[in-house]
């Protein structure tokens, strides 16, 4: 059996809706023989009248209203298609890997007016740690990051999202830095894929300190609750220190801010020469609300 071409199917529903090969050359904008050309391949396709010539008009026949049945929609469906990526109207499913500090307060400021403004564009939003997120780039799995930066990079473009300051978190009686103990304390902080742990190691070196103790725990309310009981202190984003849930243990901490200690600046990040219309809409629209 030779395939079904959407042209035909198009035939079919004119004549079907109009009544008459005349009818639907007129809304398919051809001449009547084309139409009935169109009429004859399908029918031999099928194998089946789907109209009967009386007399000059078109009888519909009962293979003729359950092939319209499944045609009709197959038809709407390609219409709808054509109109699918509208230049002033982006659309897509765009896949955005973020780092849980850009997930605390600075996307959903914004999330709720692009989702209004582009109602096309079905977000998918992951968190992950700094080096997760580039991998994830690279290998095509992510549209768009929200990561560490600024991005030197021969694949990759970025554009400055926010900074994110950071705190030294220690037990309360510890007032100032020189206070610490470095080969006595034990530092507690997240995996070596995250961004703010190799972070704090490179100001520790750039002070002279030796490598303390570093136990890891991927859990901001874990790591707070262990500075709390004394065990040792840690490097906090100070989005991450304002949560209502930790609110509790900010009498039990203190946090310190080095001078040296610099805010983390944000990127948005994404492969260059392949971003798409939507994550291009999406970074303008936070960019408009920096």
């Amino acid at each position: 059996m030779d395939a079904l071409r959407l042209s035909q199917l198009q035939f079919f529903v004119g004549i079907f809706e109009e009544g008459s090969i005349v009818g639907a050359s007129r809304r398919m904008n051809c001449v009547p023989s084309n139409v009935t050309a169109r009429l004859k391949e399908l029918e031999q396709i099928l194998g089946q009248e789907l109209f009967l010539r009386e007399k000059g008009r078109l009888v519909i026949t009962p293979a003729a209203r359950l092939f319209y049945r499944e045609a009709k929609p197959v038809v709407t469906s390609a219409a709808r298609l054509l109109h699918l990526f509208e230049a002033d109207a982006p659309r897509g499913i765009l896949t955005v890997g973020a780092l849980d500090v850009a997930l605390r307060h600075f996307l959903p400021k914004g999330l709720p007016a692009f989702a209004a403004a582009y109602p096309g564009v079905e977000l998918t939003l992951l968190k992950r740690p700094s080096y997760t997120l580039e991998r994830m780039l690279f290998d095509g799995d992510l549209d768009l990051a929200l990561t560490d930066g600024p991005v030197q990079h021969p694949l990759l473009d970025s554009h400055f999202a926010f900074a994110e300051s950071l705190s030294l978190v220690v037990p309360t009686h510890i007032t100032t830095i020189e206070e610490i103990d470095w080969q006595m304390t034990t530092v507690f902080l997240f995996n070596t894929d995250c961004f703010y742990r190799s972070y704090f190691e490179s100001w520790l070196m750039k002070r002279g300190v030796e490598t303390p103790i570093i136990q890891t725990i991927e859990s901001y309310d874990a790591l707070r609750a262990c500075v709390a009981a004394g065990l040792g202190i840690s490097c906090f984003p100070d989005s991450m220190m304002t949560a209502p849930q930790s609110s509790g243990d900010l009498d039990c901490v203190r946090l310190l801010k080095p001078d040296d200690l610099a805010s983390a600046p944000v990127y948005f990040v994404w492969r260059r020469n392949s971003t798409c219309a939507p994550a291009a809409r999406f970074v303008e629209h936070f960019a408009k609300h920096e």
